[in-house]
This record gives C-alpha cells, sequence and structure tokens, in this order.
C-alpha cells in the first residue's frame, strides 16, 4: 500500500505504544524497576505567566534551550506511585523569552538573574488517577523547584496523552514568588502598573520515550 494510506496506521500504532508504557509502568502489583532515555522534542515548553492589575505576559523558554541532549534514567514503580531519577532540568533564566521586551527585562529584575542566572525543576515522583484510559493519563506529580537556591515542592495535577507516537506531558500550577525570597517590584510605568506576588508555571513538554527493559519490548503492539 502507498505510504499516505499507511501514515494514520502507523501514527496510531506510535500513540498506543506511547501510552502502554504509562499503563505497564502502573500495572506491577508491589515493585518494579526500569531504565530508559528520553529525548525532548523542540516543540516542549515551559512559561511562565506574571499577571498585573493591567495585562499579563508570558515568558516561554523552548524544548531545544531546556533539554538539548537525551537523557538516561531510571525509573522505580511502587503500587500506582512513580519515582524517577537523575531528571533535573537546569534551566537558564535569560533564555526565557517575551514579545515584551519591557516585561521581559523586569522579569530578569524580578528573578535577579545577575545573582541568581539558574533554576531547577526536578520530577520527585508521580502518582497516578484513579480513572484513565488509553487517550488519556492523568495524575500528581510532585515537583522539587529551585529559584535563587532555594528549593520548595509542589503539587502539579498533570495529563499525559499521546502525541503522533510521542507523549505529551502537561500541567499548570500557580504559586507565589515569596516562596523563595523574590519580591515583585511595587509599581511599574509610572506606578500605573503593578505585579502580583502569584506566578503559574506552565509545563507542556513532548517527549520521545524509549524504555530499554526487555518486558516492555516483547510487548511492542499493546
Amino acid at each position: 500500500p502507498p505510504r499516505s494510506t499507511l501514515f494514520p496506521y502507523t501514527t496510531l500504532f506510535r500513540s498506543k505504544k506511547v501510552l502502554f508504557f504509562c499503563f505497564l509502568f502502573f500495572s506491577v502489583p508491589v515493585f518494579s524497576q526500569y531504565k530508559a532515555i528520553v529525548e525532548l522534542n523542540k516543540n516542549s515548553s515551559l512559561s511562565i505567566l506574571v499577571e498585573t492589575n493591567m495585562m499579563n505576559f508570558s515568558l516561554v523558554q523552548k524544548g531545544d534551550k531546556l533539554l538539548s541532549t537525551p537523557v538516561a534514567f531510571s525509573a522505580n514503580v511502587q503500587k500506582n506511585k512513580l519515582f524517577v531519577d537523575h531528571n533535573k532540568l537546569d534551566i537558564d533564566v535569560r533564555e526565557f523569552k517575551s514579545d515584551n521586551l519591557i516585561a521581559q527585562g523586569e522579569f530578569y529584575k524580578l528573578m535577579m538573574v545577575d545573582r541568581f542566572p539558574r533554576m531547577n525543576i526536578e520530577l520527585l515522583q508521580f502518582e497516578s488517577g484513579a480513572e484513565n484510559s488509553m487517550n488519556l493519563y492523568c495524575g500528581t506529580a510532585l515537583l522539587s523547584i529551585t529559584i535563587t537556591n532555594v528549593t520548595r515542592k509542589y503539587e502539579f495535577p498533570v495529563l499525559i496523552n499521546a502525541d503522533n507516537g510521542l507523549m505529551r506531558i502537561s500541567g499548570k500550577k500557580k504559586l507565589s514568588i515569596t516562596d523563595f525570597g523574590l519580591t515583585a517590584p511595587r509599581t511599574l510605568l509610572l506606578g500605573m502598573v503593578k505585579i502580583k506576588e502569584q506566578i503559574e508555571i506552565d509545563l507542556n513538554l513532548l517527549c520521545k520515550l524509549n524504555v530499554k527493559n526487555n518486558d516492555l519490548a516483547d510487548h511492542p503492539g499493546k
């Protein structure tokens, strides 16, 4: 058959395989270990939404800046909880960009980039939700976030779905910059604009996942 005819079925097969990995991760009765390599697609993004009394603006960092090379990691599954090691994202704060250059400059000041040019995000554990399907997987991710050398832990509601053979992981969380010892400027633009202490972290990660365990390799089509 011509390639154009096979393409939809190939895409569907890859999508089913991606989410099958998710189901297999949590199908073990007590404890299991997996090794995998994850590659972050360039269409991934990490966004920070900053709110003011007059307007909101977003700072976005693309996938090729977040993780430029594939990373190997080990995962331990205990019942419905997934624990992952060696998955810390070391992020250059100056790579967050905005169409509003004034807002971008103020964001750099807010984050004190001259003193603290980098921030970190690390997945500590993922707990699967009660209701999932082959089209959508949901749960709660416990993330460790470090800004200005201050580390805090937050629970993120997370959705996982297949996207053209890749795994899309998305989640949003509002948090206060005061958690990290930061203080928003009281006013901007002659006092007309006031920055709020709450910011929103928006994760949109598009991943290629290569699981190395033989058990997974024996079930490529499920």
